[in-house]
């Protein structure tokens, strides 16, 4: 393998870190006055009281895709200087929708058509409808169990057989998921599904749900489908609080095996690795590095024994555990060894190639069902591990700009 590694590329690593997972601005087309960008045209407003709703104020916030709304390129085509409001109530999320235009064109979108995919349950159709619906809400709390507190925030935990109202409040949460999540798919009515609504008093803010596998011998893998916050919210810190909350359900389950996570997005992921590092460190800081690695024999898996444990104590998943260990390597291995970033590099590289490894026993069938020839399958094996190590090396980039980005806030937050 070649040097993977120098004082250029480490420099490029510290510039990028920071900036790393930032999401470029949208734009508004100027060719066109009928064609609207739809995630500026459109703005939420989760409203508490009736006097806050005629002052026209409330939590407000646009929408990150309208692409699974309305057209595949977030625009709205043929309405001119169109704007879309849309009150919640900040409870129940019953939403109240305004259109306003100054022209439209006889082929222009149907929008009723396309908010009815957005809202299957239906919407208030009018104001008065609306400023009843925010004075019955007065005198209630959310659904579902409080099981988390800290400052003015509350998590409860919610499931559809159990908790009184749920099956008609879930249409409302999916109509967040929709416009907040890229490529969503909704959760179904299982009771082995779990919601966790979080509320800043109550106005909702988050949503995590969860989905109980059982795997047989009277266990169940816990995995954490999905988790979204309105656009304020994000990256104050309480991804990690739910994670956490995830994590410590999943520790009180005595049925419980393991909890996992389903295809984290990469600032998911750097949150994910920030939390299990901190775990880490916090029960199990003797295993971990703390002084500078200046030799390759430093680099490497940590014992068996002690992953075992971990997993045993954490219930999380052996490739976890071990990538924030890495972490932790590469914090303190001497960054100014080009050859020991090399070596590190040629560890992650290996790591990396893990989840495209197929079991040697699958047999690839042709449709007809005859099995390969032995040289057939020789080749494909050969094209096949030639396929990883692309991959791998591709992302290998970008895994250290995480690695980065992951290490800077540890030693900002004193961990390391």
């Amino acid at each position: 393998m070649a040097n993977l590694f120098d004082e250029e590329q480490g420099q490029y690593l510290r510039m990028n870190a920071l900036k790393y997972l930032e999401k470029p601005p949208e734009i508004q087309r100027e060719d066109d006055p009928f064609i609207t960008n739809g995630s500026l045209a459109i703005t939420y407003i989760l409203v508490e009281t009736v006097e806050q709703y005629k002052a026209d104020q409330g939590l407000k916030f646009q929408p990150s895709y309208v692409h699974q709304v309305f057209r595949s390129t977030n625009e709205i085509y043929g309405y001119k200087d169109l704007k879309i409001t849309i009150h919640v109530t900040a409870l129940g999320l019953k939403p109240y929708i305004k259109i306003s235009y100054s022209e439209q064109t006889e082929d222009a979108d149907d929008l009723n058509e396309s908010f009815n995919k957005v809202y299957e349950a239906g919407f208030l159709s009018s104001e008065e409808q609306f400023i009843q619906a925010l004075e019955e809400e007065q005198n209630q709390e959310p659904l579902g169990d409080l099981i988390e507190e800290y400052g003015d925030f509350k998590i409860y935990k919610c499931q559809m057989a159990i908790t009184n109202g749920f099956v008609q409040f879930k249409p409302f949460l999916q109509a967040f998921l929709l416009v907040l999540i890229d490529g969503v798919q909704y959760p179904g009515d299982e009771n082995e599904w779990v919601y966790l609504t979080l509320y800043e008093k109550c106005v909702f803010i988050g949503l995590t749900t969860v989905f109980k596998f059982n795997i047989g011998w009277n266990k169940q893998r816990h995995r954490l489908s999905q988790m979204l916050f309105l656009p304020q919210y994000q990256r104050k810190g309480h991804g990690s609080r739910m994670l956490k909350t995830v994590y410590k359900l999943g520790l009180e389950d005595d049925k419980c095996l393991q909890i996992t996570l389903e295809d984290p997005s990469e600032d998911f992921q750097v949150m994910r690795d920030i939390t299990d590092s901190k775990i880490l460190h916090e029960h199990f800081k003797d295993i971990l590095p703390n002084k500078i690695i200046n030799s390759i024999q430093e680099i490497g898996d940590m014992p068996k024994d002690k992953l075992f444990e971990i997993m045993k104590k954490t219930k999380l998943h052996a490739y976890q555990i071990k990538r924030a260990y890495s972490i932790y390597q590469y914090a303190f291995v001497n960054k100014k060894s080009s050859k020991l970033m090399t070596e590190f590099a040629r560890y992650l590289l290996k790591e990396h190639q893990k989840p495209y490894i197929r079991k040697k026993n699958i047999l690839v069938r042709f449709e007809d069902g005859s099995s390969l020839d032995p040289k057939q399958m020789h080749l494909l094996e050969l094209k096949e591990k030639e396929d990883r190590n692309i991959i791998a090396e591709e992302s290998l980039g970008d895994e250290l700009c995480l690695f980065e980005l992951i290490a800077t806030k540890l030693r900002k937050d004193k961990v390391i």
